[in-house]
């Protein structure tokens, strides 16, 4: 059987084998990133070769990213058919998404004219089976030599120091004592690999041929980079005996064993105990999350020094920039708490590090610390990372007894990986500090600075904005003198939140004010306040009870409307609850005229106000004002005080619903004496 694509006819088991792996991609995709996938399979005719990539929105490497030979019963069974049946495969990233791609020949066995087949020992193996990291590596090694008629193929490891070690070799017969162990071959092909990174250009893909000058065995070396997460991790290398051996061809095929191997040469790096790259991801995961926690900007030091300590250093030390820039020690913590307040009087007495916009770690010499006690304190190695990002510096993270008694490379890149969380935790922490700062001074404008004493009225008022506090509310309350023997109030909830809400009740609280002051009546203020509402397009809504206190003999008159708001509640001695009025147009909507409700309030008489923050509150599909709940509540407070009436409606608003409030809340009780 033949299957068609594109016009170009497939062989059966080629078509098999692409619909097998994108089976496994997507089904990949699906598990592991759980985001919306997209499919696209596209044909390149001049090469006869089909490529299938699976991209979805999930753009961090996680532990369902391909890996070549992880074991199959921990899930990478599809991503180990993918290596083994495709010709070629790989993954890319962007800030956005990921892409898992796989390229398959359209001709049989799958080879193309300029890229080489898979590695035949691989092909031949059975694809349920996991392979050795160590088998990879020498089938890798072993295809190169054979494919590119090479005297010796070698895979190099980047060392520490710069340098390059032998990692794998096959060598042919041809060439005398060109095993790893050979001092003389291992000496004569890093010279000849230091020689040709120099020529190659530095590049994921990119690599080279180089004829070696006479001197050595070898003349001919060609070497590809192998890139593992933007790092160059070593070298793929094939070498002869004869000038001039090696082509464009050769690179291509060295550039394949070099895509197949980054995964491999990556895990080989990493330590092979408790910083395994897979403890690794999870303990950075733990991290972020911990991190993400807090928003108090003098907790991320403590909290990031318990990141620290143990696991890549004995102490840390935090130091962040003052006002004036300058470094602060901020935190000190050591894995043996008795220790800590001599490390502390150490680095106090010495020089703190000098804030830079150095990105990269580097060693701290600790100016000042001269007496042997203060360098028994810190150790003989000390480590400086930056607390940097491109618009913000914050200081620095010291860190002193690293694990094994040496800052390995991964060590280093762990601990990079940590600054740059709490970089982020310290900038999100230090806005949301701002933020509050300025919404609480916004809030403080919604509010009177103080309130009247009206005689012959017991008042209390209660405000409780929603959240923590990081974003100014809607509601807003007053009670001012409006001319002599008058007092006006007014409680209202501009719709929405944030800053664009509390400028409109800042505007409505103030405007009803000043109309107060040109003697205008309580319904023809709101009128006014409405027109301008409507005149500015970009206004809120807002819903408002406002209305004027004029004590007298025989009481306290109260003339009050409700435009959109929860009506006022009128608590009689003997428990009766009476609604006041009847509700009228919300501000902001239309022109109207406002009409007002006038009652006279006699000792003993409670009037209770609240916004809906109050008569919503939720438990679960029920409203507490439900069935007139909010009047249930106030019959129960007949005979207390105005604080006793606002403390018992709070209290039931608590009892009724056991979330965190997700409104703000206002509470005014009117009690005449």
């Amino acid at each position: 059987m033949r299957t068609a694509l594109g016009g170009w006819p497939v062989p059966s088991d080629r078509g098999e084998d692409a619909v097998l792996l994108v089976s496994e991609l997507v089904t990949n995709a699906i598990v592991h990133a759980g985001t919306e996938i997209e499919l696209v399979c596209a044909l390149d005719e001049d090469r006869r070769r089909v490529r299938v990539e699976v991209r979805d929105l999930m753009p961090s490497r996680r532990l369902g990213d391909p890996v070549v030979g992880r074991p199959a019963e921990d899930g990478y069974r599809g991503l180990m058919l993918t290596h083994w049946i495709s010709d070629a495969w790989g993954v890319s990233y962007t800030r956005t998404d990921k892409t898992v791609w796989f390229e398959l020949g359209l001709t049989a066995g799958g080879s193309s004219p300029e890229e080489p087949m898979t590695l035949p020992e691989a092909r031949a193996a059975d694809p349920a089976e996991p392979v050795p990291d160590e088998q990879l590596i020498d089938h890798v090694v072993q295809w190169l030599r054979a494919t590119t008629d090479a005297d010796a193929a070698y895979v190099l490891l980047s060392a520490a120091d710069g340098g390059l070690r032998v990692r794998a070799t096959a060598p042919a017969g041809g060439v005398p004592d060109t095993g790893p162990d050979s001092p003389r071959a291992a000496a004569e092909l890093l010279a000849m690999a230091e020689e040709a990174c120099r020529h190659a250009a530095a590049g994921p893909v990119r690599g080279g041929v180089l004829t070696v000058p006479p001197g050595g065995r070898l003349r001919s070396l060609g070497t590809v980079p192998v890139w593992a997460e933007g790092e160059r991790l070593g070298l793929v290398a094939v070498a002869a005996e004869h000038a001039g051996r090696f082509g464009a061809p050769d690179v291509t095929r060295l550039r394949h064993a070099a895509a197949s191997l980054g995964p491999v040469l990556a895990r080989d790096r990493l330590p092979r105990a408790d910083h395994g790259y897979r403890n690794w991801l999870g303990f950075l995961t733990e991290a972020s999350d911990l991190l993400a926690g807090t928003l108090d900007e003098k907790l991320v030091p403590a909290l990031g020094a318990q990141l620290f300590v143990p696991r890549i250093a004995g102490w840390c030390a935090f130091y962040l920039e003052d006002s004036h820039g300058a470094g602060e020690l901020a935190h000190v913590w050591h894995a043996d708490e008795q220790r800590i307040a001599a490390l502390r009087q150490a680095l106090a007495a010495a020089s703190p590090p000098v804030p830079d916009r150095a990105r990269t770690p580097r060693p701290w010499n600790g100016p000042g610390l001269l007496g042997p006690a203060a360098r028994q304190a810190c150790g003989p190695l000390v480590m400086e990372f930056p607390l940097v990002n491109r618009e913000h510096r914050f200081g620095a993270v010291l860190l002193g007894e690293p694990v094994d008694g040496e800052f390995r490379s991964e060590l280093v890149r762990l601990a990079e990986d940590l600054c740059e969380r709490v970089t982020r935790t310290l900038l999100t922490a230090r806005r949301y500090g701002e933020q509050a700062a300025t919404s609480r001074i916004l809030q403080r404008s919604l509010l009177p600075a103080q309130l009247p004493a009206i005689p012959g009225l017991d008042y209390h008022i209660v405000y409780e904005p929603a959240g923590e506090g990081a974003e100014a509310g809607g509601d807003f309350y007053d009670l001012f003198p409006a001319g002599p023997g008058r007092w006006r109030f007014m409680l209202g909830d501009v719709c929405g939140t944030g800053a664009e809400a509390a400028a409109v009740a800042g505007l409505a609280r103030h405007t009803l004010r000043a109309l107060s002051r040109e003697d205008l009546g309580v319904a023809r203020a709101l009128a006014r306040l409405n027109d301008a509402m409507i005149d500015e397009s970009a206004a809120r809504l807002l819903t408002i009870v406002h209305g004027e206190l004029e004590p007298g003999p025989a009481g306290v008159r109260m003339t009050v409307t409700s435009a959109g708001h929860p009506l006022p509640l009128w608590l009689r001695p003997g428990g009766e609850v009476i609604p006041i009025g009847a509700p009228q147009v919300l501000l902001g909507v239309v022109p109207t005229e406002y009409q007002l409700d006038s009652v006279l309030l006699t000792s003993g008489d409670v009037v209770l106000l609240v916004t809906d923050g109050i008569t919503e509150r939720r438990d679960g599909g029920r409203l507490l004002d439900d069935g007139d709940g909010l009047s249930r509540v106030l019959a129960g407070c007949a005979g207390l005080t105005a604080r006793a009436v606002t403390l018992r409606v709070m209290s039931a608003v608590r009892d009724f619903g056991k979330g965190a409030l997700t409104d703000d809340m206002a509470v005014i009780a009117l009690r005449v004496e």
